[in-house]
């Protein structure tokens, strides 16, 4: 018999959970006019296809079109 424990991880291993899909709290990096600023989402707002990224150095939060936003590289 499955625990909850072990449904709750089947149920994200199937959605795909841990791969290369942006969620709040992800890092990510944003290209704003040739500008790049890097820090963690806090918000989608898919109605307007924005994102706003709470910045590294400053803390402000940065909202950027989500096609701008990338992935880092390490």
């Amino acid at each position: 018999e499955e625990t909850e424990d072990e449904s709750e991880e089947s149920d994200e291993q199937e959605s795909g959970a841990g791969s290369d899909e942006l969620d709040i709290g992800s890092y990510v990096g944003v290209d704003i006019d040739g500008e790049e600023y890097y820090g963690t989402i806090v918000e989608f707002d898919d109605k307007e296809d924005t994102v706003t990224i709470e910045e590294d150095e400053t803390g402000d939060e940065i909202t950027a079109y989500q096609d701008e936003m990338f992935i880092p590289e390490d």
